[in-house]
């Protein structure tokens, strides 16, 4: 069926993903920065970084130049750490934002060897998710590659998140989604089209992130 208007070769099970990460994440902060006693919150909010994870995977092997993806990543990093240690109520450098992490992932895609390395680095710098959030994206990357092999790593790894926080294992229920887009069957309406992004429509992505932290610093503020 032919659409009047839309692009062609749109991924809408892609963007889908990315809502749902996007509101996953938003109601784990809700429930971080606001509601810390709820934890249905932070259970909803484990499906957030196994998405993008896969976003990222997706990102690096679609991407035209990918040292232009990661200097876009590294920036929005920057720009975030502001609103994230003011929301979160950290020390400025205390904690590095999810953007360093997603930064350093981008890394880990091209050359997996510097796993090692930002280990050891990890032990130095904190930042978000540390070491478990590069080896999860290393294993996303490998099951979108060799999904046996990576449906087993992200097992493993879940199960040894347990020894640091027992509801990161919810972390687990993300995973159909991503294997659904990975087989193909993750559509909307079966609709392979959409209307033009307009200029801005393609950084709404990442300035969603420093933008809520914001709001939620101030709300936080506001109840104090």
């Amino acid at each position: 069926m032919e659409y009047p208007g839309l692009q062609k070769g749109f991924d809408w099970g892609r963007e889908s993903l990315k809502w749902i990460a996007m509101a996953s994440m938003t109601i784990d902060h809700i429930g971080s920065v606001l509601y810390p006693d709820l934890i249905v919150l932070r259970i909803i909010g484990r499906f957030a970084f196994p998405l993008y994870g896969y976003l990222l995977v997706l990102g690096v092997d679609n991407s035209k130049s990918v040292k232009e993806y990661f200097v876009r990543l590294f920036l929005f990093a920057l720009v975030s750490q502001v609103p994230y240690y003011l929301a979160f109520g950290y020390a400025p450098l205390e904690v590095l934002n999810i953007f360093f992490t997603l930064s350093f992932g981008v890394l880990i895609i091209r050359s997996p060897f510097l796993i090692l390395l930002f280990g050891i680095a990890s032990l130095i710098v904190n930042f978000d998710f540390g070491i478990y959030g590069l080896i999860m994206i290393a294993c996303i990357k490998l099951l979108k590659t060799g999904a046996k092999y990576g449906l087993i790593s992200l097992v493993l790894l879940s199960v040894a998140s347990l020894l640091l926080w027992d509801v990161q294992i919810f972390s687990l229920f993300a995973i159909p989604l991503i294997i659904l887009h990975k087989n193909g069957h993750l559509k909307v309406l079966g609709i392979r089209e959409r209307p033009p992004y307009p200029p801005w429509g393609r950084y709404l992505y990442y300035i969603y992130y420093p933008l809520h932290l914001t709001i939620l610093y101030m709300i936080k503020t506001f109840l104090a």
